[in-house]
C-alpha cells in the first residue's frame, strides 16, 4: 500500500501564481505545476494507491468555495480534506455539508489563515468538529515569523482534546523539530513526513520515528514541492525495518482513513 497523505493541487487558473507564492514564502524550489491533471498523472506513474489532498481558506469567504472544490475532486484515488476558518459565520453548516459528502478530514494552515491554533475562537471550532473528522494541522515555521502553529501550541490542543485524531504535519513542526521532540514525540498524534526530508538530518529523522513510534508516521509528499516516490526513496535510505517502512509508506494511513 502506497499512500500520499499530504498533497496540494489547484485550479489551473491560479496554480502558477500559488506555486510561485509557495516558493517565495518557504524559499524552496517547487518543481511541479500544482495542477490536478499533473498530480493525477504523477501518482498513476508512481504507483500510488491513494492520495489525500488539501485546500485552504486563507480568509473566511473562501471556506465554501474551497470545500466545494475538495468535494468535487474527491474521487478515485483522490481523498479531499475540507477546511474551516475560525471567523466563518456558518461553521456548523459547513461541517454538516462535509459529513454528508463523506469527507474524512479537515486541514488547517494557521500561518496562512492568520490565526493562533490554540486561540479560544479556534478551540471552539475544534469542539464543534469533535471526533467526526481527522484533523490535520500545518505545524511550524521559521523563528522570525509569527508563532501561529508551534509544536508547543499543538501540545496544548492535544491536552484539551484527548481522543481526537490529529495529524501534525512536517514531522511535528517544520523548522521546529527540537520543539517537536520535546513537546509532541510520544504523544497521541500522527506526524506526516512532508517537507522534512532534506531539512532534517537523517539521524534525527530516524530518532523521531523510533521515539514517536512508526505506527504514527505517515508519508506525505507536499506536492507540488516534492512527489511521493522521492519521499519514499528518502525513507528507504533510512534503513528502517521492513514493517516500519511498509507502515509509513501506506499501511498506517490506510488504517487511519478507514476509521
Amino acid at each position: 500500500m502506497f499512500i500520499d497523505m499530504h498533497a496540494h493541487f489547484f485550479p489551473e487558473s491560479i496554480a502558477f501564481k500559488v506555486t510561485h507564492q509557495l516558493a517565495d514564502y518557504y524559499e524552496v524550489d517547487v518543481p511541479y505545476q500544482g495542477t490536478l491533471e499533473e498530480y493525477q498523472n504523477l501518482i498513476q506513474r508512481q504507483g500510488v494507491d491513494a492520495a489525500v489532498f488539501f485546500t485552504v481558506a486563507t480568509v473566511p469567504a473562501q471556506v465554501k468555495i474551497a470545500n466545494d472544490w475538495a468535494i468535487r475532486n474527491t474521487k478515485g484515488p483522490l481523498i479531499g480534506f475540507g477546511t474551516l476558518h475560525p471567523d466563518y459565520q456558518d461553521i456548523d453548516g459547513e461541517i454538516q455539508k462535509l459529513k454528508r459528502a463523506g469527507i474524512k478530514g479537515i486541514k488547517f494552515h494557521p500561518n496562512f489563515q492568520q490565526f493562533y491554533m490554540d486561540d479560544p475562537k479556534a478551540l471552539s471550532m475544534y469542539e464543534r468538529i469533535v471526533s467526526d473528522f481527522i484533523v490535520l494541522f500545518h505545524v511550524g515555521d521559521t523563528p522570525f515569523r509569527k508563532d501561529f502553529s508551534s509544536p508547543t501550541r499543538m501540545s496544548r490542543i492535544l491536552d484539551l482534546f484527548p481522543g481526537m485524531q490529529f495529524v501534525a504535519a512536517h514531522m511535528g513542526g517544520w523548522q521546529m523539530w527540537d520543539q517537536a521532540l520535546e513537546h509532541l514525540v510520544g504523544r497521541e498524534v500522527y506526524f506526516d513526513t512532508s517537507s522534512s526530508a532534506g531539512f532534517l538530518a537523517p539521524e534525527k529523522f530516524k530518532q523521531m520515528i523510533r521515539e514517536h513510534g512508526y505506527r504514527r508516521i505517515l508519508l506525505g509528499s507536499d506536492y507540488p514541492i516534492s512527489d511521493p516516490l522521492k519521499e519514499s526513496q528518502y525513507l528507504d535510505g533510512l534503513n528502517l525495518k521492513d514493517h516500519e517502512y511498509r507502515g509509513i509508506l501506506g499501511e498506517n494511513a490506510r488504517k487511519l482513513l478507514s476509521r
